[in-house]
């Protein structure tokens, strides 16, 4: 191992240039090692008094340009200063953290062919944490010996490889500098770019650049070298992509593929994870694109973590893509972990198995989880009944719908009526003719009566939604916590019109949101001095706007005021033919302003009736009915702005308000039990980099398409057995 010349360009900069040489003259064994600051013509006339501040330092060689050579040329020269050292180049915008030239010295000379290392910092495009490709500040409560302490402590100590070095610090070897060369001045003059053409000019050499990811530098970025940065970058990268096509398609991918994510995510999560604060597991169906995600479970659970983050870390256990993947989300940090769930067949109707267990026990205990919130059992099992009674972890479940009493959750009859209560034997009917091997109703209830007995508390979002919960679970105890949603609610001055009062249906408007009644008013046009308009979706392929009906198609959540008022509609329609538990799409039409009509059925009923917000019709009504039903609203003036009244008077419940609830029942049933090992952290971030997704066959043909089977199937094997092995294969 060679001795290194730190090698520190200066140009003005003078706030930084001080803590940078004071940093290294703190943190570097310059017994053995040496550091050559040189001004490249600092048009700052502190920075020549500064510097002779150090002249008395032995181990600090001061240089002076005569005039300004740009940066690539100033390296240059304490570079060919440096003759038979090692170099690292080093920003003056930096400060360097205890053990950090060793360590990367170290990583240098793990291997023959490595020749340039690049440690972690706060600021360094793919050498950023905690996240990746961006800047960072110092983490709050931590100064930057204690953040490289934590950086240090949860490296995985691998010193990857990566495509180019980050010239804000970066270590050459010697030998490198020999067989390659300096920077080409010729191309990079004042800079950018020329890091990289040196480490593309270093793999035709055979040669490997690294990150040592157990160092941490601190980088404040473009305090020197400010003038014409961004043309400077721009020229850069029109030389690079001249001079290597190939090499910049391969680091493009590179940079796609984001390979080091683990790294920045291992030290996010030590970040959330030394707050220290209780650490709560979410059960759910669903967390796909959670921010843009319109599911009202999704919006519900989301609405949690926003609001009680600064509090508890919230781990999500969701399946997604055939495997499971646990979402972590703490105060300000947020990362993803896969579990390979190969032998997990999820469908919609999961009773048992073992595997899920034994990924749920290991999750329980890795995340270290003191209480539990079930909001969706679709595709997990009950065995979690089991893992959480052995770990002593109460949970609690919300009831966003009917999935414990019926496995299509709404409730409705062959997918088409709803079905109310109906006896066993129409239950098993209906879910027989949807899955084959479905078990029984009974059953199905068995295992969900066991679930809800065992929560330490059940919550519903309506008294609608509890008491039907009650028809088949009749010994609950159920509270009622309604939703919160944080949207602007508009003081409504509408008014019925003689000659034309619009009416909308909004949303997803499939089966169970009464795409019966859109279509009937459409072919038939029943109702009177009124046009329909669809802001959403519909499951009729073939709907078209015509005189009487307009779509507007999908919208987004603040469009949605927007388009209602332009268009002048003055009633919603929310037909849909199960009880929903709550509606948050009722909601929205109210913060609009605009009255809604339902069926008597559910929450939105519920809160019709309580608040005043519309009219409710009886859902056993024909769409003949409806129609005249509507005509009669539409057609009562007074009764139309007593509505209005109500709506201008209803408060909304806020996301803030909601959570309130809900923090009251986390701080009693969970506590902080410590922080995870630092070994538990590396490995479930390396292990989640390896996840293969599950793959459902019906019978074991997927054998066949496996690397091995292609090997296997050249072996010879007895005819009887082959026969039998061509049987699979045609299948």
């Amino acid at each position: 191992m060679k001795n290194c010349d730190i090698i520190i360009p200066i140009y003005n900069a003078y706030e930084c240039v001080e803590e940078c040489i004071e940093s290294v003259i703190k943190n570097t064994d310059l017994k053995e090692n040496r550091v050559i600051v040189i001004d490249d013509k600092s048009t700052d006339e502190r920075i020549q008094p500064l510097l002779k501040k150090y002249a008395n330092n032995k181990s600090i060689l001061f240089l002076s340009n005569e005039e300004n050579l740009g940066f690539v040329k100033t390296v240059n020269k304490g570079m060919r200063q440096s003759k038979d050292n090692d170099v690292l180049l080093l920003n003056s915008d930096t400060e360097v953290t205890e053990g950090w030239l060793k360590k990367i010295q170290e990583c240098a000379y793990s291997s023959e062919n490595i020749a340039t290392v690049t440690p972690l910092s706060n600021n360094a495009t793919l050498a950023s944490v905690p996240k990746a490709f961006e800047p960072n500040d110092i983490p709050n409560g931590y100064t930057l010996e204690q953040m490289a302490a934590l950086v240090e402590e949860c490296s995985h100590n691998y010193y990857p490889e990566i495509p180019t070095g980050h010239g804000f610090c970066l270590y050459i070897k010697r030998d490198v500098l020999n067989k390659v060369g300096y920077f080409d001045e010729k191309s990079f003059g004042k800079g950018y770019g020329e890091e990289n053409d040196f480490c593309f000019r270093c793999y035709e050499f055979g040669y490997r650049h690294i990150l040592c990811d157990n160092t941490y530098i601190l980088h404040k970025e473009s305090k020197s070298f400010l003038e014409s940065k961004e043309e400077l970058i721009k020229e850069g990268l029109k030389v690079l992509e001249e001079k290597y096509p190939e090499y910049r398609r391969k680091l493009d991918i590179w940079l796609a593929e984001r390979p080091l994510d683990y790294i920045a995510q291992n030290i996010s999560f030590a970040l959330g994870d030394r707050e220290n604060h209780p650490n709560i597991l979410f059960v759910i169906h669903d967390w796909q694109n959670i921010e843009e995600n319109r599911g009202g479970t999704s919006l519900h659970a989301w609405d949690l973590i926003q609001n009680l983050r600064n509090q508890f870390n919230f781990h999500v256990l969701a399946p997604e893509n055939g495997v499971f993947k646990v979402y972590s989300y703490f105060k300000d940090s947020e990362i993803v972990i896969n579990y390979d769930t190969l032998r997990v067949e999820m469908t919609d109707l999961n009773y048992y198995n073992s595997h899920y267990k034994l990924m749920l026990t290991e999750i329980v205990e890795n995340y270290k989880i003191s209480y539990v919130h079930i909001h969706h059992m679709k595709r997990h099992f009950f065995d979690i009944v089991d893992v959480l009674n052995n770990h002593n972890i109460k949970y609690m479940i919300t009831l966003h719908d009917f999935y414990s009493q019926c496995p299509f959750i709404n409730k409705l009859f062959d997918s088409t009526e709803y079905c109310g209560n109906p006896n066993n034997e129409k239950c098993n009917q209906c879910i027989l003719k949807y899955y084959e091997r479905a078990g029984s109703i009974e059953f199905w209830r068995e295992c969900w009566g066991k679930l809800l007995l065992s929560a330490d508390k059940v919550i519903a979002p309506s008294l609608a939604t509890k008491n039907e919960t009650l028809e088949i679970f009749n010994s609950l105890q159920i509270d009622v916590i309604e939703h919160g949603i944080d949207i602007e609610k508009t003081t409504s001055n509408l008014s019925l019109d003689n000659n034309e009062n619009d009416i909308a249906f909004i949303g997803a408007i499939g089966v169970h949101k009464g795409s019966k009644y859109l279509n009937d008013f459409l072919e038939k046009k029943r109702i009177k001095n009124c046009k329909v308009h669809l802001f959403g979706i519909s499951d009729n392929p073939n709907i078209t706007s015509n005189r009487h009906f307009e779509n507007h198609g999908s919208y987004k959540r603040d469009e949605l005021k927007e388009l209602l008022i332009k268009n002048k509609i003055k009633l919603i329609c929310l037909f849909s033919i199960w009880p929903e538990t709550y509606s948050y799409t009722m909601t929205e039409a109210i913060a609009c302003g605009i009255p809604v009509v339902s069926f008597d059925v559910g929450a939105i009923a519920e809160r019709i009736k309580k608040y005043n917000l519309g009219w409710v019709i009886d859902s056993k009504n024909d769409t003949k009915i409806v129609a005249q039903e509507i005509e009669k609203i539409l057609s009562n003036q007074d009764e139309y702005q007593k509505v209005i009244e109500s709506i201008n008077k209803y408060k909304i419940i806020t996301s803030k308000d909601m959570a309130k609830n809900y923090e009251k029942i986390y701080l009693e049933n969970s506590k902080s039990l410590g922080n995870l090992s630092n070994e538990i952290e590396k490995n479930m971030l390396r292990n989640s980099r390896f996840v293969i997704p599950a793959i459902n066959y019906p019978d074991y043909s997927w054998i066949l398409q496996t690397l091995k089977w292609k090997i296997i199937s050249r072996l010879k094997f007895p005819r009887p057995l082959k026969r039998i092995l061509r049987k699979l294969r045609r299948k």
